[in-house]
């Protein structure tokens, strides 16, 4: 067998983490101390690396800013955008499952509470994050003009009902899921102005 050269080895070390490693190590230390604690020096202590496995696979600590923007809009963003899409049972049905993207696993919250403290430190991601509000509000705000709310009263209760979720995470009030799930219909009747209808299929279509 022949000798393994110097930079194959170096090679084998440097794939021995993936990418989404590094991902989550960044994202763990963000959720936790911000993301100017999200040092590649740290990072690579942590996972017992070396800064030249962390170089392998991004370009530069920005690259892994992004790679951090990204995993957010995609567990974040994105299942909120699919919801107008999702048509079955009409806008009171995806009114419901418009909520239920925060109370499953598809949604972290640490994740969007920190994204959203970063953007106070950076014009870039804060008007990212603002705009990503904007969206979410304009969605509900669609879904109650769809069922019938005059276009006043469509807005105030589509940021009644952004502004109380998002103020839920960032007080990082503590509630186990099953307890959130039992009120979710009382919390709905009393946001939405009137009830969840109890056929509803809470899941997406085809989901």
């Amino acid at each position: 067998m022949s000798q393994q050269t110097d930079g194959q080895a170096l090679r084998g070390r440097r794939t021995s983490l993936t990418r989404q490693d590094w991902i989550a190590a960044a994202l763990e230390v963000m959720a936790g101390a911000g993301i100017a604690a999200v040092k590649v020096e740290a990072l690579a202590t942590a996972l017992g690396a070396t800064r030249g496995s962390f170089y392998w696979h991004f370009a530069d600590h920005a690259d892994l800013q992004d790679a951090l923007i990204q995993e957010w809009t995609e567990r974040n963003v994105t299942p909120f955008r699919a919801i107008p899409q999702q048509e079955e049972g009409g806008p009171r049905a995806q009114l419901a499952r418009y909520a239920m993207v925060w109370l499953t696993e598809r949604f972290d919250p640490g994740l969007d509470a920190a994204v959203r403290e970063w953007g106070r430190s950076s014009d870039a991601v804060g008007q990212m994050v603002a705009a990503v509000d904007d969206e979410r509000i304009a969605i509900l705000n669609d879904l109650f003009t769809r069922i019938g709310y005059e276009a006043e009263e469509a807005l105030v209760r589509a940021r009644i009902w952004y502004y109380h979720q998002v103020g839920y995470y960032s007080l990082r009030i503590a509630q186990p899921r099953a307890e959130r799930l039992a009120l979710f219909p009382v919390y709905f009747r009393l946001l939405a102005g009137f009830p969840m209808a109890p056929d509803i299929d809470l899941e997406a279509p085809g989901g």
